[in-house]
């Protein structure tokens, strides 16, 4: 369920060593990496409460140019399925990340992110999607805005900061455990 975020400190990651990279030798060339990955089938626990096994898969393609600007997609699916009732439930995401990076003189390097897309989704695999509690869809969607800035010299995080719009039951504190688990159970 965390995948996409640590999909997009991958490409902050990438995107800053290569900036600094780019920075120090002029005329580097331009980055591209395009991948798919299957993951599984490996024993899960969903919620810490239901024993089944677990497999994800998905496809995640970065690019840079020159300047140090970047622009990722990515697309994941993981599908959990209980061993008791062999029930499957799936969880979803797909977005584009894209941003760039400057060198503030100073030592710095401040990057301006904007992802956008659909954060997750849960739902029955080929079916609906669960609705929490309130009875609105367990689904995130919408614009994430982050600035951060590294300490060239160190890769050290300086500052950080975050602007959602948007719906996504993490955030937001939606309980996705309870439905999740009644479905899976039932």
């Amino acid at each position: 369920m965390h995948h996409k975020r640590g999909i997009t400190v991958f490409a902050a990651v990438v995107a800053f060593a290569a900036t600094v990279a780019a920075a120090a030798t002029a005329g580097k060339p331009v980055i591209f990496d395009h991948e798919s990955f299957v993951d599984g089938p490996n024993p899960s626990s969903w919620c810490g409460v239901v024993d089944g096994t677990e497999v994800t898969t998905g496809t995640f393609t970065f690019r840079q140019d020159a300047s140090g600007a970047f622009h990722a997609t990515q697309q994941q699916t993981s599908i959990f399925t209980a061993s008791a009732t062999g029930k499957s439930l799936e969880v979803s995401a797909a977005g584009v990340d894209m941003g760039a990076g400057v060198d503030n003189g100073d030592g710095t390097m401040t990057f301006t992110e904007k992802q956008a897309g659909l954060a997750v989704t849960f739902k029955v695999p080929n079916g609906p999607i669960l609705k929490a509690a309130n009875g609105k869809p367990l689904l995130g969607a919408g614009v994430i805005d982050d600035v951060a800035t590294f300490d060239i010299a160190t890769g050290d995080l300086v500052s950080f900061q975050e602007t959602v719009h948007g719906p996504h039951p993490q955030r937001d504190g939606v309980d996705v455990c309870t439905p999740t688990v009644a479905y899976l159970t039932s």
